[in-house]
């Protein structure tokens, strides 16, 4: 029976083994959304949702590009996502109302999380007015990395939550460096 018991839980370690290298060699390719007007490096495998939510300009169509590991991977990142809705032009008329609908987008993103402590800022994301979020969570072992933009009429949320304790700037960098705009 001790036999038995340990060779199960040697092929398990085996499998969750395998699994975790299979993870670290995930594929990348260019998205292109003709209809977000956007494209950007992400891991294949992309699931595609569209929701309704309150947003800065009400309640809209948001549009989701989602890649997450498969349940059992023990991999180096949770989540990398993009986002996109309409943006009104009267509400990035000018400076006044394009800070206004920064605060307040990035106010409702905060609102998705559960954690207290972060840093944001005013950024200038590839070219484009924007904000960022970051959190490292030491207790999740995880740093959470929100950054968006409104240009092309649109607002983007770039998302990419990552383990702590393993090298993943080459990755993150790949992912939000690649975001560019189409132009129709």
């Amino acid at each position: 029976m001790k036999h038995i018991i340990s060779s199960f839980s040697t092929l398990i370690f085996c499998l969750l083994t395998l699994n975790s290298c299979k993870n670290t060699g995930t594929k990348w390719k260019t998205y292109k959304s003709v209809e977000g007007g956007f494209s950007i490096n992400m891991p294949e495998e992309l699931i595609k949702k569209n929701q309704v939510e309150k947003t800065p300009f009400g309640k809209q169509i948001v549009h989701y590009i989602i890649w997450k590991p498969d349940a059992l991977s023990i991999g180096k990142f949770k989540l990398f996502q993009v986002s996109y809705t309409d943006c009104p032009d009267n509400f990035l008329r000018d400076s006044t109302s394009l800070k206004r609908t920064l605060d307040s987008s990035i106010s409702l993103r905060k609102q998705d999380f559960t954690f207290e402590e972060y840093h944001d800022e005013i950024i200038n994301f590839n070219g484009y007015p924007g904000v960022a979020i970051i959190h490292n969570d030491e207790k999740n072992n995880v740093t959470v990395l929100v950054k968006q933009c409104f240009t092309n009429h649109k607002r983007y949320d770039l998302t990419a939550i990552a383990r702590r304790d393993l090298a993943t700037n080459e990755e993150i960098n790949n992912f939000f460096n690649s975001f560019t705009i189409i132009k129709n």
